[in-house]
């Protein structure tokens, strides 16, 4: 449909975000990206104040207590979840092959670039492309294709009904939804699919790409009307729960993410990062959005209540959205009083005791778990804040490498950081990779670096065997090495204790050197590694 927005700015706070101050962009430099491969989308905007970036039309996604955190662990120890009575067992080799694997045209994908790949708890294959789904069930050698035909909110392709206030009012108290029918601009934005993660069994989550339109104008009280109720592309992008049905179809659920405690704000729609807990908090998934990042409890999902105020049923399954913040050259002090800088949610990772660490273009940190979706965005909760650290609010160049850090150490407070992965070794550390998504001269990739839990340490990509600026994604093995995907030069097996980096390139076990993706199946023994390339998809089982 061709739904770009011609700049982006940001909101406000830790919930429910409000709008901030703003200013119009003129700056010739931010109107380009560098060359980030065929499934370019829109990019996302911050969260807070005048961050304004247009987003270029080349634009695309490249392509986890402050104290130590040496019990955070590997996760994919902690149990054995159930779904509704149906047990997923965990361990032993699993369905597939032993061997490397790939897959591509000769299996029944039919475009490319492959952008995601993932197994569910059933250890069904599911494979993304930008125009599709595809799922390869065990025991079989080749994908079955689902697109719009099968109910997916691709392109063009909106949903029958959805329920919000509508123009009518903002913040309702009460009263009736407003029924939707069908959902005007519910759709995803050009190229469609950006990012797909297994969930229970027999089940897979989609996520889209969303529209932004900052040329929208302002509300009366000055807020900006992108990410509002006032929005009409409030309902674009988000997240479709697909899941397996006993007769070869597929149920379809989007989940039309929006702030859940007022029905004002809808700012978060294109989905840049998804991990599902299988383990220590079974069946929570976490999305990192442009805006902020979302937990969602898909098995809790039910149909909105018509006779109910919008988010009387949302708050059960879906939390408002919480994100660290900085701000832009000055230590934050209040809301609404400078300029937040937020957004890009790319590096999420659940440490063993179920926490959430993320990090985006500009911040960092902890998110604690909480069970209660209605209680995720509160911060302070009653045991205290809910970002625990937050890495980046204090910073200045002469505290490079402390906890003030916002993991790498920019000119200045609020300038992007990139932060394109995130993951997390046996030893507890928290690793993180750089990436830009944009021409802004203030993006420039950092190479990596972990928190051991009193500082940052740093890394060059060189000194780690990628022969490149940008970190795509990371994945650490159970071993301790780290597999480190740049965009376009393959893979590195590296292992931070000795040094030594072993590389992979096409041909030798990937379908491709642009990557896309990467996941580690842990839900089997020894581990599978899910590799999503701009030419197929590949399982490594074998590592070198």
């Amino acid at each position: 449909m061709g739904k770009f927005g011609a700049l982006w700015v940001a909101a406000l706070v830790f919930v429910g975000c409000s709008g901030g101050n703003q200013v119009t962009p003129t700056d010739p430099a931010k109107t380009s990206s560098p060359d980030l491969g065929p499934d370019a989308g829109p990019p996302s905007q911050p969260d807070g104040g005048p961050v304004i970036v247009p987003p270029p039309p080349d634009a695309g996604p490249p392509a986890t207590d402050a104290g130590t955190p040496d019990d955070a662990g590997t996760p994919g120890d902690a149990g054995t979840p159930t779904d509704g009575g149906t047990t997923a067992v965990f361990g032993g080799p699993g369905p597939w092959p032993m061997g490397n694997v790939t897959y591509g045209a000769a299996n029944g994908i039919q475009e490319s670039p492959v952008v995601g790949m993932s197994t569910d708890e059933s250890q069904n294959l599911w494979v993304a492309t930008n125009a599709a789904l595809y799922l390869m069930m065990p025991g079989s050698t080749n994908f079955m294709r689902f697109d719009a035909s099968a109910g997916l909110h691709l392109p063009g392709h909106d949903m029958a009904h959805c329920y919000d206030p509508g123009s009518n009012g903002r913040n309702p108290s009460g009263g009736h939804n407003g029924y939707l029918s069908p959902c005007p601009t519910s759709d995803a934005d050009g190229p469609g699919i950006s990012e797909i993660v297994g969930g229970g069994p027999n089940e897979v989550l989609v996520g889209y790409w969303g529209h932004e339109d900052f040329t929208l104008g302002n509300l009366p009280d000055g807020t900006p009307i992108d990410g509002t109720s006032s929005d009409p592309w409030r309902h674009t992008g988000k997240i479709d729960r697909v899941r397996l049905q006993a007769n070869g179809t597929v149920e379809v659920v989007k989940f039309d993410v929006s702030s859940t405690n007022a029905n004002e704000f809808w700012h978060n729609r294109t989905v840049q990062r998804m991990i599902y807990d299988h383990f220590k908090h079974p069946h929570e998934l976490y999305v990192g959005f442009n805006h902020g990042v979302d937990k969602i409890s898909p098995d809790l999902w039910a149909e909105p209540d018509p006779t109910q105020w919008f988010l009387t049923s949302e708050g059960a399954w879906m939390s408002d959205h919480l994100h660290p913040e900085v701000c832009q050259h000055a230590t934050c002090t209040s809301e609404g009083s400078e300029t937040l800088m937020l957004g890009d949610w790319r590096g999420l990772a659940v440490d063993a005791k179920g926490d959430l660490w993320v990090g985006g273009r500009f911040a960092a940190g902890r998110i604690r778990y909480t069970a209660a979706n209605a209680d995720w965005y509160n911060t302070p909760r009653a045991d205290g804040a809910a970002i625990n650290p937050g890495f980046g609010d204090g910073y200045n160049a002469s505290l490079c490498g402390t906890g003030l850090s916002p993991v790498f150490c920019p000119p200045q407070e609020g300038d992007p950081v990139n932060i394109s992965a995130a993951t997390i070794t046996p030893d507890g550390k928290i690793w993180w990779g750089s990436g830009t998504l944009f021409n802004d001269p203030r993006d420039v990739p950092y190479g990596m670096a972990n928190w051991d839990g009193h500082h940052f340490n740093y890394f060059t990509l060189g000194s780690v065997g990628l022969n490149e600026a940008n970190v795509r994604d990371l994945v650490a093995l159970p071993d301790g090495r780290l597999v480190i995907a740049g965009i376009n030069t393959g893979l590195v097996f590296w292992n931070p204790a000795t040094g030594a980096s072993v590389p992979m390139h096409a041909g030798q076990g990937i379908p491709s050197d642009r990557i896309y993706r990467l996941e580690l199946d842990t839900m089997v023994d020894p581990p599978v590694l899910h590799v999503a390339t701009a030419g197929g998809a590949a399982s490594i089982r074998v590592f070198p």
